[in-house]
């Protein structure tokens, strides 16, 4: 798809990953419930 965005409205592939990434990051933070996640201490493991 970002080749074809590409190709018809003249921006870079990689532009429109980017703006999906950010998009789909903001998505998350506003609803993923990271409460539960523990930190992991690599020295230990």
């Amino acid at each position: 798809m970002a080749l074809r965005l590409s190709k018809a409205l003249g921006r870079s592939p990689e532009s429109w990953l980017t703006m999906q990434d950010n998009h789909d990051l903001s998505q998350a933070r506003q609803t993923v419930d990271l409460d539960a996640v523990e930190r992991i201490d690599f020295r230990a493991a």
